[in-house]
C-alpha cells in the first residue's frame, strides 16, 4: 500500500499507529500517517478525491453521507457484502486482500479517482442521503404532538417492556432447553444402561 501512495501525485492520510509501522520501510514523501484521524471531518473536505477503506458499514455511511468515492479492501464480517453493493452503485471499487499488490492497487485508486462516474455516484447518493422532507426540528415537534394525540404513544413502546423479567431474560426458554437436554441425557443412559445389560445377559447365556 505504501508502495502505490508513493506514485499517487495527492497527499494521503493514513490512520496508522507510529510505532507499528517499520522500522525498515521507508514512508513515501506523500504520505502521512497519525494514530487517530477525525474521519468524518475528513471526508467533508472540499478536496478529499478517494476514500480507502476496509469497507465497514460506518464508513461506507459516512462515504455516501459526504459524496465521496471509495476503494474498499474487506476483512470480515459484513464489509465484503456492504463493499458488493457499493460496486453495483458505483461507488467505488473493492480489492481482496488476498490479491492485493501495489500495481493493482494503484490503478485501481487511480481509476476511481479519475473516472467521473464514481464521483458523480457518490454525489447523486448524496443528495439522496440528505435529502429529508422535513428538518430535525419539524420532526421532533412532529413526533412530539403526535405522543401527545395518542396520549403517550403506548402503541410504540417496545413489548419487551410489558414481559415478566424472567421472559426478559429469557430464563423460560433456558429452562426449557436446559431440561430439554438433561432429559436426553437421562433417557441415553437409561437406553446405554439397558443395552449393556441385555448384552451381558446374551453372553453369559451363550458362555452356559
Amino acid at each position: 500500500m505504501n508502495s502505490a501512495f508513493a506514485h499517487l501525485p495527492q497527499g494521503v492520510l493514513w490512520t496508522c499507529k507510529t510505532s507499528h509501522w517499520p522500522k525498515d520501510v521507508s514512508l513515501a514523501p506523500n504520505v502521512k500517517i497519525m494514530d487517530w484521524l477525525p474521519q468524518t471531518d475528513l471526508l467533508a473536505h472540499p478536496s478529499i478525491r478517494l476514500f480507502v477503506t476496509h469497507g465497514g458499514m460506518n464508513s461506507v455511511m459516512e462515504a455516501v453521507h459526504h459524496g465521496v468515492p471509495m476503494v474498499g479492501i474487506p476483512f470480515f464480517g459484513d464489509q465484503p457484502d456492504n463493499m458488493v453493493r457499493v460496486e453495483a452503485k458505483n461507488l467505488g471499487v473493492s480489492i481482496q486482500l488476498q490479491t492485493l499488490k501495489a500495481e493493482s492497487f494503484l490503478l485501481t485508486m487511480k481509476e476511481v479517482i479519475e473516472d467521473q462516474r464514481y464521483k458523480t455516484a457518490a454525489m447523486a447518493s448524496k443528495v439522496i442521503r440528505q435529502s429529508h422532507p422535513l428538518t430535525p426540528a419539524q420532526r421532533l415537534v412532529r413526533w412530539i404532538d403526535h405522543i401527545l394525540q395518542t396520549g403517550g404513544a403506548a402503541h410504540l413502546k417496545p413489548y419487551a417492556f410489558q414481559q415478566p423479567w424472567h421472559e426478559q431474560y429469557m430464563l423460560d426458554v433456558f429452562l426449557f432447553l436446559l431440561g430439554l437436554t438433561l432429559g436426553t441425557l437421562w433417557l441415553s443412559v437409561k437406553v446405554l444402561v439397558a443395552v449393556t445389560r441385555y448384552l451381558s445377559i446374551a453372553r453369559k447365556v451363550k458362555q452356559a
